[in-house]
């Protein structure tokens, strides 16, 4: 669907039913409005939520079908400084880490930070590409931040849970005011 001819949601829902528990997140549409623009052409989304494995209290899904062309740079208020209380958007190329959300394939992600010990990272190769000869070393990814929190209703908690019990199912919609 075409953002230029359907109006501009002010936030998103982000539900884990099976834990009854939802977030809801204002869109940065001034920082970020590329970000914004191509999550809201996805949606709704219907995807599987996991523990970040090498992030610490990261939690993310993958988005169903990859997002390619967002930059990220400057322009799409690109970080690497990761908090809590705020949505971010990932890419992974194929080949450029070890291992990965989609190992092999590129891939796209929206992720969040459940607690303060969080910092999204991936492994590559000290040798460079393809990285898959050791050693490893890990980087911090560079994240696109495009929401900030505006009401947690056990949401933060269940992604917690996520660390031992898996994946769990989400589902994001649009909220238009």
């Amino acid at each position: 669907m075409s953002t230029e001819t359907c109006p501009r949601p002010a936030a998103l829902l982000l539900s884990l039913p099976s834990y009854n528990a939802t977030a809801t997140y204002t869109l940065n549409w001034d920082l970020a409005p590329k970000t914004c623009a191509a999550i809201c052409a996805s949606l709704p989304m219907t995807s599987v939520c996991f523990h970040g494995r090498n992030s610490g209290d990261e939690a993310l899904t993958i988005t169903p079908q990859p997002i390619l062309n967002i930059p990220q740079d400057s322009s799409e208020n690109c970080t690497t400084s990761h908090s809590m209380n705020h949505l971010y958007f990932g890419l992974e190329i194929a080949g450029k880490s070890y291992g990965g959300c989609s190992p092999g394939h590129s891939a796209s992600e929206i992720c969040w930070f459940y607690g303060p010990a969080g910092l999204a990272q991936y492994w590559v190769s000290s040798k460079g590409p393809p990285h898959t000869e050791p050693p490893f070393v890990r980087e911090t990814a560079v994240l696109n931040e495009f929401a900030v929190l505006k009401v947690e209703n056990g949401f933060y908690n269940a992604s917690r849970c996520t660390q031992r019990g898996g994946e769990t199912s989400i589902i994001i919609t649009a909220i238009f005011d």
